[in-house]
């Protein structure tokens, strides 16, 4: 059956008191989701789908072939080397305990004795989960169904809409039964809409240049997501596959500017701790667990904050630095945290304008969607309070220091995830660069344009 896409667009224009954006429309597809999507200056919104259907019996018994074989290997790899790695690392880990344990006043020894006898019941307890694991990811992965179409929907404010197929045999591989719903997909577009990336399962990005409503692929680069511009489209970053490393490209001539490879210097961010990531003209800022690294595109140096002022952004021992963002001539560096909101002068890190959390609050400031041209508001995401990682959005007036406006609040109308282990996902909201348009993906496939009121 081919795939259906039914854009129901409903004009609501209601008055919320001192919301900032009003609701026009939502965008609902017909058997199917849609969980990426981006938005260009003008309002055009473009979504990823795929049509899909039930796999054949035959499809099963192949899955079934390739996954018993790939468990195998997986098996005896586990066991010939990441066990046997586990259980000596466990062995040192239970010893230094021990070590550590003999020094403690007496008091303190009745209650940590159980932490050496965690870490050498470590490679019995991995064992243990892949027996159970298998079953089930086995039953999982059979079951899923078949990828038969995939493409692109535009969907332009005067309600016309253009689809874009995409190429199976490239995107998902020649055999049916190996062409699987995937999440690995991701797609960005500039900030002034005349670019845009779609991140492939197989670590490449597709960059496209936007012209005339038309796609005009430009490029194929090794990387992966965090993926984003400068304001003004001047330059891209992109996370290569080193651990650690970023990419910067000039995009007038597409050529590489710097690689900044954060581990081998002060900042040492391994690549499951980065968290957020930001470029403006002068300087690329990644953020991760209690660490701020700013690399200067002019001579190439990298600073950090000195140990107070990021105690004081993050918190201490263990807090997150989630989210970065420059203002509009950037010259201010915003900062979402596991501690407050901080905004920061990123020539010398002096602290400018903070907000702190208090104890008890009902809201934490976990991503950051965009700063308001005037510096004034923030969109910001906060999920940690559902168990599945499902969002909420709130408008943050950064100068009163309160809540303007909140979204997706509603069991029923929560955006999609902002959680997912230590795979980069970008928020689920989405605003043109002047803030007349926001998009939000809610978690049950649809999603919803509104405009600044």
């Amino acid at each position: 059956m081919m795939f259906i896409c039914l854009l129901l667009i409903i004009l609501i224009e209601q008055s919320h008191g001192n919301d900032l954006f009003s609701k026009i429309g939502d965008i609902k597809i017909k058997n199917g989701h849609a969980t990426k999507a981006f938005l260009l200056p003008k309002g055009e919104v473009i979504y990823f789908w795929e049509q899909t259907r039930p796999p054949t019996e035959e499809e099963k018994r192949l899955r079934a072939e390739w996954f018993d074989k790939q468990w195998e290997e997986f098996r005896k790899n586990a066991e010939k080397r990441g066990i046997p790695k586990i259980e000596e690392d466990a062995r040192e880990i239970a010893k230094e305990l021990d070590r550590w344990h003999s020094k403690l006043p007496l008091i303190e020894k009745t209650v940590k004795p159980f932490l050496s006898a965690v870490a050498r019941g470590m490679p019995m307890l991995m064992r243990q989960a892949m027996e159970i694991g298998h079953p089930l990811a086995r039953e999982h992965f059979i079951n899923q169904p078949v990828v038969v179409k995939s493409g692109l929907t535009i969907h332009y404010p005067n309600g016309d809409e253009k689809n874009v197929q995409l190429d199976l045999d490239k995107l998902y591989g020649q055999e049916s039964w190996a062409r699987i719903p995937t999440e690995d997909i991701n797609i960005r577009a500039s900030p002034n809409g005349g670019f845009w990336v779609l991140e492939t399962k197989d670590k490449f990005l597709l960059l496209f240049k936007i012209k005339d409503g038309n796609f005009i692929p430009i490029a194929k680069i090794q990387g992966q997501s965090p993926i984003g511009w400068s304001l003004n489209d001047r330059f891209m970053f992109i996370k290569s596959l080193d651990e650690g490393s970023f990419v910067v490209y000039e995009m007038q001539s597409l050529k590489e500017m710097a690689k900044v490879n954060l581990k081998s210097t002060s900042c040492n961010i391994k690549s499951s701790f980065i968290r957020a990531a930001a470029i403006s003209d002068e300087f690329f800022v990644v953020s991760g667990r209690d660490t701020l690294c700013l690399y200067s595109l002019s001579d190439g140096s990298i600073r950090q904050p000195n140990i107070k002022m990021l105690r004081r952004i993050g918190g201490s021992p263990n807090s997150v630095i989630y989210g970065v963002a420059f203002s509009l001539d950037g010259r201010l560096l915003y900062i979402a945290s596991a501690r407050g909101f901080f905004v920061i002068d990123p020539y010398n890190f002096s602290l400018l304008d903070e907000y702190i959390l208090p104890a008890g609050s009902s809201f934490y400031f976990q991503s950051l969607a965009g700063i308001s041209p005037d510096g004034r508001y923030a969109a910001v995401l906060y999920g940690k309070e559902r168990i599945n990682g499902w969002a909420t959005l709130f408008i943050w007036d950064i100068h009163n220091k309160r809540i303007l406006q909140r979204i997706g609040t509603d069991e029923g109308k929560m955006l999609h995830t902002i959680s997912a282990g230590f795979r980069h996902i970008y928020p689920p909201a989405i605003l043109t660069k002047d803030w007349t348009y926001l998009l939000i993906i809610l978690h049950d496939g649809t999603i919803e344009l509104y405009r600044r009121r």
